[in-house]
């Protein structure tokens, strides 16, 4: 009976160990991404302070592409507003899952201990 019993323990702590490992990644991989787009969204802000010191008359030229086409300054300044944006909440919402991730990580982590302690109590 205890043979079973530890076969069975002892395939549960390898699917919880490969959850965690998996779990883990992730959070590196999002860590990543959260960098990425911390840096991108520094540099469309500078760009963005930059541009607003130009007088209006200006031209400016936006990238398509390969090439440049040119923009009247405030549409611009309203296209990196929305970059801005658009970085602010891809990080939110990476945020928001890491958040989930870690909390999956530490009931993994309290699932192996309780299973080692039942295991020690059994024995």
């Amino acid at each position: 009976m205890s043979k079973t019993v530890d076969m069975e323990l002892k395939k549960a702590f390898a699917e919880l160990q490969i959850k965690m490992m998996d779990t883990k990644q992730k959070l590196k991989i999002q860590d990543i991404q959260v960098d990425s787009f911390k840096k991108n969204k520094h540099h469309t802000q500078l760009t963005l302070s930059e541009i607003k010191k130009l007088p209006e008359n200006t031209n400016t030229y936006e990238s398509v592409g390969r090439m440049f086409i040119k923009t009247p300054q405030p549409d611009v300044v309203v296209n990196l507003e929305k970059k801005v944006k658009s970085y602010e909440d891809k990080i939110k919402d990476i945020e928001s899952n890491k958040n989930y991730l870690e909390r999956n990580l530490k009931e993994s982590e309290n699932n192996l201990r309780e299973m080692v302690q039942q295991k020690m109590a059994t024995s």
